[in-house]
C-alpha cells in the first residue's frame, strides 16, 4: 500500500511538472510574436490588478479522495494534503464530481485549514454551456423601413403560423470555458447582410464572454462589448469589462447551474459552440431566403 501510494504520488509530480512545463513553453512563444489585434476591442482583459483576494486552494485531486475526504497536489509542488470534505457534502457544497487528477479548487474553512467548506472540479467545470432563448416581435415602429411597407396593413398577431414558425426559432446562448482561463461566447448565427434588419423578430443581446476566473468558491465571467474598427474609431480606447460574480448551485457532467444577483440559470452541455446553433443557422437561411422573396 506504501508503494503504491508513493507512485501515486510520483505520477501527480510528473503531471503537475507537465502542464507547468507546458505552459512556460506557450508563454515563450506567444511573447515572441507581434500581433496587431484586427478590432480595438480584441485586446486581452488585463485582470492581474482586478481578480484580486481570492483565497481557494488549487491542486489536482490523488489518490484517497472519497465522500468524506479529498487528497489535492498543491501546484506548490509540496506533498499531497488531505482534507476533510464531510460539511461541504452536507451543505451540497461539492460542485461537479471530482476524480484522480482533475483540477480542483477548494475553499477552506477559516477557523480549521484542514477542513474544505467548498470544493470545485474546474476541469470539469470546462467546456460549452448553454440554455435556450426565443426571440419576441418587434414594434412595428422598430421594423426597417422595407418591412414596415410590406406589414402596414398585417398586425403582428395575425401573422399566418407558417411564416411565424419561420420566425419564431430557438437559439442556444452562454459561453465555452476553455484552458488559461480563455472564454468564447455562444448564441451568434451566420445572417446575411440586412437580414437582422429586415427581420420581424428580434433576439437579446449576445454577452461576449473574453475570460473566466475561479474566485472564493464562486465564478467570474468577464465580458466586453464588440465595437467594430471604423475610421472614425479607430483610436478609441476599447469598452471596459463586466465582471459576473456567480455562484454555484449545481454542476454535473451534463448540467451546470449557476445564480446571479439571485436569479437562477440552468445550463446544458453542449459538444461545442458550433455545434450549439446548428439548428438555429440552418433555419436562419430558411428565413433569409424567405424574407428575400417577401420584400421583392
Amino acid at each position: 500500500m506504501h508503494i503504491e501510494n508513493k507512485y501515486n504520488n510520483y505520477f501527480m509530480k510528473i503531471k503537475y511538472l507537465f502542464f507547468a512545463t507546458f505552459a512556460a513553453f506557450l508563454t515563450m512563444i506567444s511573447c515572441g510574436k507581434k500581433e496587431e489585434p484586427t478590432a480595438n476591442v480584441e485586446a486581452p482583459v488585463d485582470v492581474s490588478k482586478l481578480i484580486v483576494g481570492d483565497s481557494m486552494i488549487y491542486g489536482l485531486a490523488c489518490e484517497g479522495t472519497s465522500d468524506s475526504n479529498i487528497v489535492v497536489y498543491p501546484f506548490s509542488g509540496d506533498d499531497p494534503v488531505k482534507y476533510s470534505c464531510i460539511d461541504a457534502h452536507k451543505n451540497h457544497r461539492i460542485i461537479g464530481h471530482p476524480e484522480i487528477g482533475d483540477w480542483v479548487g477548494l475553499v477552506l474553512d477559516k477557523e480549521d485549514t484542514t477542513v474544505a467548506t467548498t470544493v470545485v472540479n474546474l476541469d470539469q467545470l470546462k467546456g460549452t454551456w448553454t440554455y435556450t432563448v426565443m426571440p419576441t416581435f418587434k414594434d412595428f415602429k422598430n421594423l426597417s423601413k422595407r418591412m414596415q411597407k410590406k406589414m402596414e396593413k398585417t398586425i403582428m398577431e395575425q401573422i399566418p403560423d407558417s411564416e411565424r414558425a419561420l420566425y419564431m426559432v430557438p437559439r442556444e446562448y452562454g459561453f465555452s470555458l476553455k484552458r488559461s482561463h480563455n472564454a468564447e461566447p455562444v448564441g451568434r448565427v451566420r445572417r446575411s447582410a440586412g437580414a437582422d434588419e429586415d427581420s420581424p423578430v428580434e433576439y437579446p443581446e449576445v454577452k461576449h464572454y473574453v475570460q473566466w476566473f475561479s474566485w472564493n468558491g464562486r465564478l467570474i465571467l468577464v465580458s466586453q462589448k464588440r465595437v467594430p474598427r471604423t475610421e472614425d474609431n479607430k483610436d478609441a480606447k476599447p469598452p471596459k469589462p463586466t465582471f459576473d460574480t456567480l455562484d454555484y448551485v449545481k454542476l454535473t457532467n451534463d448540467t451546470l447551474v449557476l445564480m446571479h444577483n439571485g436569479v437562477i440559470q440552468g445550463y446544458h452541455r453542449k459538444t461545442n459552440a458550433m455545434q450549439a446553433n446548428e439548428h438555429a443557422n440552418k433555419k436562419a437561411a430558411e428565413a433569409d431566403k424567405k424574407a428575400a422573396e417577401n420584400l421583392k
